[in-house]
């Protein structure tokens, strides 16, 4: 296996710039996740590292090793697609060894690694079948198999589970993950779901227009989200937020006129604007809370409840005790946690470096 580094890499089209200045160090044997809405460079970034796009200028090494000008079979790594790209005339042991037949392996030898990767992949049983004979995942897996037996130094992987459906995929990013834990090899995965990028990843890279907006483990990201556009992107529910005009260091006095205790210490100025974050699982429902508005919507999910509000400033969502009956058009109140608050300003949409602490949920 071996290391991936993206150095002031630039990618245009013509006149057309649509990447600037990416830097990312990708360490050997781990799993980063780029994840961001379509469009944002993501795969255009992995098509990159992989030699089926050029760079306009910056620098791609694998391994250490320099490779702006190597054509895609020469860099040692193996992709695996949103569409499974296997040979429907070939079966299972066909499609997997057939990378290794181009390079001439003997025999015993193409066999002996196709039996071996089949049994890692559970797919002993299906070496005889034809794509064509396999379900979604069957033939995911045989894609992953044909990148495995190849024993590239890195795996890229352009959102593989695009295709396949919803129970289908939460199996799919478990094996995958489950998969890089034995092998230890160095991955890099595209996906547009975030729920799949926090699953996943050893780290993961929030791209946003060509540009990375922030790169970091998880839970850290999620914890402390850089800028207003990956605290919205990252969550589900959504991240609530308003905005409005610090008053007196204590308070926001929000465009629909409420007042919101602003975190203790937070040091920012008197009559800054500012957009105020907070998770729904650190608002809570109560008669005296600091926003006033009406339910709108309950959303019961089986283990978690999420009611919606209709307030002055919008449509707000507070994770709510599943023995709480409330239905729309009822007055309620919420009070967001003033420690779990995230603050970014207006104009940037940066982060402001105020105090924050880890809240429970």
């Amino acid at each position: 296996m071996a290391s991936v580094s993206i150095r002031d890499v630039d990618k245009a089209y013509g006149p057309t710039v649509v990447m600037k200045g990416i830097d990312l160090e990708v360490a050997d044997g781990e799993f980063v996740v780029l994840v961001g809405a379509s469009g944002c460079g993501k795969s255009t970034l992995l098509r990159m590292i992989a030699g089926l796009e050029p760079i306009t200028g910056g620098e791609i090494a694998i391994g250490g090793e320099r490779v702006n000008e190597l054509e895609p079979r020469e860099r040692d790594i193996a992709m695996v697609f949103q569409s499974y790209a296997l040979y429907p005339h070939l079966n299972v042991r066909g499609n997997l060894g057939f990378s290794l037949a181009l390079r001439h392996v003997p025999r015993a030898e193409i066999d002996a690694q196709c039996r071996q990767t089949a049994e890692v992949l559970d797919l002993g049983q299906l070496l005889e079948r034809f794509p064509r004979q396999l379900s979604g995942g069957q033939r995911q897996r045989v894609a992953m198999g044909r990148a495995i037996v190849r024993q590239p130094r890195v795996f890229l992987f352009d959102e593989p589970l695009s295709n396949l459906d919803a129970k289908l995929r939460i199996a799919m990013r478990t094996e995958i993950r489950a998969l890089h834990q034995r092998l230890g090899a160095t991955s890099i995965y595209v996906t547009h779901d975030q729920v799949e990028a926090m699953t996943m990843a050893d780290r993961m890279v929030v791209m946003n227009d060509g540009r990375i907006e922030q790169v970091g483990a998880p839970l850290d990201v999620y914890d402390r989200p850089a800028t207003l556009y990956v605290a919205r992107f990252i969550g589900a529910p959504s991240i609530n937020v308003l905005e409005g005009v610090v008053e007196g260091r204590a308070a926001l006095r929000t465009r629909g006129g409420q007042s919101l205790p602003l975190p203790a210490g937070a040091g920012v100025e008197s009559g800054r604007e500012l957009s105020i974050g907070v998770r729904p699982e650190h608002v809570v429902l109560c008669a005296d809370g600091a926003l006033a508005g009406t339910v709108s919507v309950v959303e019961h999910l089986g283990h978690e409840t999420y009611v919606y509000v209709d307030t002055a400033d919008g449509r707000l969502c507070a994770l709510a005790d599943r023995a709480l009956h409330l239905a729309p058009g009822a007055a309620v109140a919420l009070a967001p946690a003033p420690e779990a608050l995230h603050l970014f300003d207006c104009a940037s949409g940066r982060r402001i470096d105020a105090p924050h602490k880890k809240v429970a949920a």
